[in-house]
């Protein structure tokens, strides 16, 4: 029996729907983006949207230009080595990394992935007891994915929720190798720590020899006001993970920031690319200026401020972290993903977190103007 026997439309007159090439799940909002600059997209039929979505990767927004011109100057010289070789541009960005967070070493990385990996083999390594599994604590809401799967670089993963020091503090055992936490959640919908909870992981760990990790592959560079969170007092976390703003949203990129003794004893190698070092040095020289981290401490005070007089008025609640936010919708004005997709015919791109929450994340090189405009678009979409 041939194939054409089975095939349902043989000898037929009804048509073969078209299957478009293109496999995977399809995005949130209806656009086909072709061009962007700044906080702004223009899509495949010429309409501009501000994109307030928020990929981490965006941070400075769309071709930044003095990112844009290093990453031309570099594609004229080389863009990716092999694994036997160094290349002439790592040096000089971990260095720079290094030295915009005070820390002893960076060990930039492909992909936040890479330094999850990297950062936990580290704990492990220097955390290891002769013939007992390591465990690493997560807080419930960061890196479900590896709770799921119940393991993370090779140790067993136990989750916690975020927030609850009393929770995390009992979970912490003679295994435990190290805690693994956002300063501020980004996959559960902007979520803010009580006020002293970092401090006080970060006091638990050091008294127990714990490694502490702190993911701000989301919520660094610049995001939350600051360059990087739980540095005011001078307490920083053992290992911090920084991910795709340094890439400025031409290239992956990431980095794993601490001390020699935790990363050498990782064994892994630098594999940032020549193209993507050139870039994330540019972006540390332009963090340290100081003059973005100002400029987003302005903003944050703006956008807190304009979001509050939406509670009530289709909003129940603001979570406001820096330039972030998570708006928790009234359920009358319909569930948030068919909010962004409303937003989207008045030229506003923005998030969604589950059936309730929308998420702001404007890029820091949006003016006031533009995020009033847009809250203004918002507040239209909610009353109708």
């Amino acid at each position: 029996m041939t194939i054409a026997e089975h095939d349902p439309h043989a000898d037929t007159n009804e048509p073969v729907a078209a299957v478009p090439p293109l496999a995977g799940t399809p995005p949130l909002l209806p656009v086909m983006v072709a061009t962007g600059e700044g906080a702004w997209v223009t899509d495949i039929e010429g309409r501009r949207y501000l994109d307030l979505t928020g990929d981490p990767a965006l941070t400075f927004g769309h071709r930044h230009p003095a990112l844009v011109a290093v990453a031309t100057e570099q594609l004229g010289r080389v863009t990716a080595t092999s694994a036997p070789v160094a290349h002439d541009r790592a040096n000089a960005f971990a260095a720079g990394l290094a030295d915009l967070l005070e820390a002893e070493a960076a060990l930039p990385v492909a992909t936040v992935r890479d330094a999850v990996e990297v950062a936990v083999a580290a704990a492990v390594t220097a955390r290891a007891r002769a013939g007992e599994a390591s465990t690493v604590v997560v807080a419930a809401g960061s890196h479900d994915a590896d709770v799921t799967t119940g393991e993370i670089a090779g140790a067993r993963a136990i989750a916690v929720p975020f927030g609850d020091i009393d929770a995390l503090l009992a979970s912490l055992e003679h295994t435990t190798a190290a805690v693994l936490l956002e300063p501020v959640q980004a996959a559960a919908g902007i979520v803010v720590p009580p006020e002293g909870y970092l401090e006080a992981v970060r006091q638990a760990c050091a008294e127990r020899g714990i490694v502490l990790v702190l993911d701000e592959s989301s919520s660094g560079l610049g995001r939350l006001g600051d360059t990087v969170a739980l540095d005011a007092d001078g307490s920083r976390p053992d290992l911090r993970l920084l991910g795709p703003a340094l890439g400025g949203g031409i290239v992956p990129v990431a980095a794993v920031v601490g001390t020699h003794a935790l990363l050498d004893a990782a064994a892994a190698p630098a594999s940032a690319s020549p193209l993507a070092s050139a870039i994330g040095h540019r972006v540390v020289d332009m963090l340290a200026a100081g003059e973005l981290q100002t400029r987003a401490r302005a903003l944050a005070e703006h956008l807190a401020g304009r979001l509050q007089t939406l509670v009530g008025a289709g909003v129940v609640t603001v979570r406001s972290a820096g330039v972030w936010a998570g708006l928790d919708i009234e359920p009358s004005a319909g569930t948030a993903p068919e909010v962004a997709r409303r937003l989207v015919a008045r030229g506003v791109l923005v998030g969604a977190v589950g059936e309730t929450t929308i998420v702001l994340t404007p890029p820091l090189v949006i003016r006031a103007t533009e995020l009033d405009w847009a809250i203004e678009q918002l507040r239209v979409v909610l009353a109708a």
